[in-house]
């Protein structure tokens, strides 16, 4: 059996939140009051989040070496998330009109969608006490959203697949036992 695996050191992520914001704005303090300050909560999350991240790697060869490709060609990396939010809520449709208008109409409201938006997004996920958080300033939706089956079987809700405009910054609970990383505020 192996000596190496630890269950203590791996997460079972069971709960989380996702909030939008205003694009370019600075991280808030990760407190629920600091962040309901300057985002807004979108409520249920069906199917948890999914990170996703794209880069087209282009091999170089060369005729007159054989061991290996020459060279290695990256695209820059496009890091997203995709989730389904099922709760009616501001941050869902303000997301949903993608820049769009949503106005009254006699007794009800029309949403007529945009042709897309900027704007920043936060999520956390829990394992218990211990939390990772996923923050971007500046994402989007990269196609518009698509709505669930309404069919009796399903929540009523919208897939988001976002594109982050900016390098992502994903906040880990924890360093395992004996890594250091350099500290930027100690000389």
């Amino acid at each position: 059996m192996s000596t190496y695996a630890d269950p203590s050191k791996a997460y079972l992520w069971l709960d989380g939140d996702g909030w939008r914001g205003e694009a370019g704005i600075d991280l808030p303090a990760l407190t629920s009051e600091a962040i309901d300050a300057v985002m807004k909560a979108y409520g249920g999350i069906e199917t948890g989040f999914e990170v996703t991240a794209d880069q087209k790697v282009e091999k170089k060869k060369v005729w007159n070496y054989r061991q290996a490709p020459y060279k290695v060609a990256r695209d820059p990396l496009e890091n997203g998330m995709k989730f389904r939010a099922v709760d009616n809520t501001e941050a869902t449709l303000l997301t949903r009109a993608q820049g769009g208008t949503i106005t009254k109409v006699g007794e009800n409201y029309h949403m007529v969608q945009g042709e897309g938006e900027e704007f920043s997004f936060l999520t956390c996920v829990r394992d218990g006490d211990d939390e990772s958080w996923f923050w971007c300033p500046r994402a989007t939706l990269s196609a518009p959203a698509t709505r669930a089956a309404l069919d009796g079987q399903n929540l009523d809700g919208w897939e988001f697949t976002l594109t982050f405009l900016e390098p992502m910054v994903e906040i880990i609970p924890a360093l395992p036992t004996g890594m250091t990383v350099a500290d930027p505020a100690t000389p």
